[in-house]
């Protein structure tokens, strides 16, 4: 088992009743996993670029953009903060249109309190109705992995989506 931070990675023949015991404090009450170094320094960097809504998209593995939605959120740390994250991952038409329609500038100018919203996307090369959402947001980060996501299909996707909307990629292990 390796630990780094409050995560532990487990092999095969660890229990789950070890990795429970690394998420609660001495004192027993659990405690909420803390994101990695990196990401919170990317999530510091994302954060102050003008964004009101913030696209996530992983060609090949479209959990991953969900699971970094969830460590950004983390990272914000502010149970005030008015961040939040929405699972558009394997959407159908109907939900692409509700979420784009939530998320639409026009709606946003009107909510209190000046809302920012991370996405988890399809890659529109995995599910084309996915373009209609990333239109419609403010920024999208492409997550990339190293030995695994081809770089024909990034700048495939890069065109469909306009690059006026990427504010960058991130390369990841593979």
């Amino acid at each position: 088992m390796v630990v780094t931070g409050t995560r532990a990675v487990m092999g095969s023949n660890q229990n789950e009743s070890e990795r429970a015991l690394l998420d609660q404090d001495p004192a027993g009450a659990e405690r909420k996993p803390q994101p990695a170094p990196q990401v919170s320094v990317l999530w510091y960097a994302l954060r102050g670029r003008p964004w009101r809504t913030l696209a996530l998209v992983a060609p090949g593995n479209a959990s991953r953009a969900w699971r970094l939605a969830q460590e950004f959120r983390a990272a914000e740390g502010d149970p005030r903060s008015t961040v939040q994250v929405v699972n558009a991952l394997n959407a159908t038409v109907g939900r692409v249109a509700a979420v784009a329609h939530a998320l639409s500038a026009k709606k946003l100018e009107s909510a209190p309190g000046r809302p920012r919203f991370i996405v988890a996307v399809d890659s529109p090369l995995e599910n084309p109705v996915a373009i209609g959402l990333l239109s419609v947001c403010d920024a999208v980060v492409l997550l990339l992995e190293r030995r695994r996501t081809r770089i024909p299909d990034a700048k495939q996707i890069l065109e469909l989506v306009g690059p006026e909307r990427f504010i960058g990629a991130v390369l990841g292990p593979g």
